[in-house]
């Protein structure tokens, strides 16, 4: 009996509690942003985390893209587009000249890291590539299309149970991602 009590107590204190929704969870700081951009950065991640459907998440990403490449200084835009131009003509060792470049001159603006991660991919310079990805990473850990990169690179080199974990963070921060199709899968064969 005395236990029926206690437990009738402890409904009735809990029926007094107001019940709140659960404050969303902040998201790790990246490096080198004002408070301003700072506040963007968490207010673009709270609306992709929204994002009801594929053509509403792409519209968010899109922006997030612009953010991630809006630090850039006219020398990093300058070197950016060199690197691009190279790229199309499918020269990577000139895009990836370029892009070393840029991560000299300015080591914190994390989509140049990026920048260089994806040429080194296209080059099939996969470690060098992993390498780039972890100093994004360490630049902007809310960086989903570096963890699904480092993911799919993790798979080309057969190491899928490995690709699993950044796949799976990549998935946690963006879930309308094209490559959450690639969770759990056998390695697909590059082209």
């Amino acid at each position: 009996m005395k236990s029926r009590t206690f437990a009738a107590a402890i409904v009735l204190a809990l029926a007094n509690v107001p019940l709140c929704a659960a404050e969303p969870a902040a998201i790790p700081p990246a490096i080198g942003l004002s408070e301003r951009a700072a506040s963007e950065r968490a207010n673009l991640f709270a609306v992709l985390a929204a994002a009801k459907n594929d053509v509403e998440a792409r519209e968010i990403e899109e922006r997030i893209w612009t953010f991630w490449r809006s630090s850039a200084d006219a020398e990093s835009r300058h070197l950016l587009e060199e690197s691009r131009e190279a790229q199309l003509r499918f020269d990577y060792d000139e895009a990836i000249i370029y892009l070393k470049g840029l991560v000299q001159h300015a080591p914190l603006f994390a989509e140049g890291w990026n920048q260089l991660a994806y040429v080194y991919f296209l080059a099939g310079q996969y470690d060098a590539s992993l390498q780039a990805i972890d100093r994004v990473l360490e630049l902007e850990p809310m960086h989903y299309a570096a963890f699904a990169g480092k993911g799919i690179i993790l798979i080309q080199q057969g190491l899928v149970e490995e690709a699993q974990a950044p796949l799976k963070r990549a998935l946690a921060i963006n879930p309308w991602m094209k490559e959450r199709n690639l969770i759990g899968k056998d390695p697909v064969p590059i082209p």
